[in-house]
């Protein structure tokens, strides 16, 4: 990895688990405090909701990354259930952890396989529910 931050391998056994059962709504990874790894920071309950997974993004100022079991209707199509990759990088996080994050995103992403879409957010709109739904909406179609 160009940064030199490796991806925890406990985070991709715990990724893989996540998208082959329903025990876990969504998970978030941080990178470690000695920034030599990605890190599982968070798995929560599938009973946990979309604002919880909202909710514990912006509750840091700092950058995060998080996939989420994102359900909704699809009209005639029924319901459906898409893996959603967030990239949080809040306007007031720090710049070199906005540096990392930004480099060791593609390496992660790569070691995730089956996300659905990509948000990139820096503020609570990015994040609103209804913008996911609408990018959800229009790849499913």
């Amino acid at each position: 990895m160009a940064t030199g931050v490796q991806i925890d391998p406990v985070a991709i056994s715990t990724f893989n688990e996540f998208k082959m059962s329903k025990k876990y709504r969504y998970l978030l990874f941080k990178v470690s405090d000695d920034k030599k790894s990605i890190i599982l920071a968070k798995s929560a309950p599938w009973d946990a909701s979309y604002e919880d997974f909202v909710k514990e993004l912006s509750g840091s100022k700092d950058c995060r990354y998080g996939t989420i079991m994102f359900e909704y209707d699809q009209g005639s199509d029924g319901q459906r259930t898409k893996l959603v990759f967030v990239n949080w990088a809040p306007e007031d996080a720090p710049i070199k952890s906005k540096m990392i994050y930004a480099g060791t995103k593609n390496d992660l992403k790569k070691s995730l396989v089956g996300i659905s879409v990509e948000i990139q957010a820096t503020d609570l709109s990015e994040v609103d529910k209804t913008e996911v739904l609408a990018k959800l909406q229009s790849i499913s179609k």
